[in-house]
């Protein structure tokens, strides 16, 4: 009896250990799970503060809308064998489109990507509707890029660079995206816009072009309007100097014309007060003038008695 005893307790035991780790499963804080029993949904683990949407999206689903929800992290219990987890990553989600060349309202073309964030809002429907990463780049393929795209063709070329009219429009595509995501696959977009703006490669030549005869044309401009400018400022530079010299011409020619006058009313002074002085500086200035000079003259020639004094 002993040996059976200790034989029962043994597979008790064995059998112990090997039920209960699969007795529980654990949700990390960046998770979210799924119970099937038996292939059908009983239990969804959804992220903290979700519950009540995720709840109102499931009301319309009879597959759905018993599955108990929780928000609790850490260790559940689960009937081993019969019961399945799924987790998945309830972080944020990355998704970038093709490139893909776009024709504005007013017929230009724009090479452009998009790109959105989601996360899993609703792991039951996700699991049902999605499962693979294939089928979520297909998902967001065939949804978010053709409505985004669509809305873009309407924009105008500036507005495209422009952040408010952009930001706006985005805000409402992802709205109305998430009144079908939410309720038809369990996915929340949390963000959409545009990841890249590219002039598409075959009208860069013809921009480049463009743009050179533009800067052309300008230079051609502001070297005729520098050369204008030139001519104009050369020619009344030139004026103001004709001007400065004539007007300089007639100041000295009064200033001098004044000095003779002067100069011949002090001579006419000296003249009509000593006119012996005046014959000595005549005398003085006749001397000057016939220095190193030799002349002949008769003794009693009045210039020669004039120079002696007599």
């Amino acid at each position: 009896m002993k040996l059976i005893t200790k034989i029962v307790a043994g597979i008790i035991a064995a059998a112990a250990l090997f039920v209960l780790p699969n007795c529980f499963f654990t949700v990390a804080p960046d998770e979210v799970a799924v119970v099937n029993r038996l292939g059908e949904i009983k239990k969804a683990v959804v992220r903290p503060g979700t519950e009540e949407s995720v709840k109102t999206t499931m009301q319309d689903n009879n597959t759905l809308k018993n599955v108990e929800l929780t928000a609790k992290r850490g260790l559940f219990f689960k009937v081993p064998v019969i019961d399945q987890v799924q987790t998945y990553n309830a972080k944020y989600l990355t998704y970038i489109s093709a490139l893909e060349t776009i024709n504005t309202s007013d017929r230009r073309k724009l090479d452009i990507q998009m790109y959105a964030q989601y996360r899993i809002k609703n792991p039951a429907i996700y699991q049902i509707k999605v499962i693979t990463e294939a089928n979520r780049k297909k998902l967001m393929d065939s949804n978010v890029y053709p409505v985004v795209i669509q809305s873009a063709n309407k924009l105008r070329f500036e507005e495209f660079f422009d952040y408010e009219i952009m930001q706006n429009m985005m805000d409402e595509r992802r709205e109305q995206l998430n009144k079908t995501f939410e309720k038809e696959y369990g996915i929340e977009v949390v963000d959409i816009g545009i990841f890249r703006k590219n002039f598409p490669a075959s009208t860069i030549a013809s921009i480049e072009e463009k743009m050179i005869k533009e800067i052309q044309k300008e230079s051609e401009k502001l070297r005729a309007e520098g050369d204008a400018f030139y001519t104009t400022s050369t020619s009344e530079t030139n004026r103001m100097k004709m001007e400065i010299i004539a007007k300089a011409t007639e100041e000295s020619a009064i200033i001098r014309a004044e000095a003779e006058r002067q100069a011949l009313e002090i001579y006419r002074a000296s003249m009509s007060k000593d006119v012996e002085f005046y014959k000595f500086i005549q005398r003085m200035n006749a001397y000057k003038e016939m220095k190193d000079t030799t002349i002949f003259v008769d003794k009693d020639n009045a210039f020669l008695k004039g120079l002696q004094g007599h």
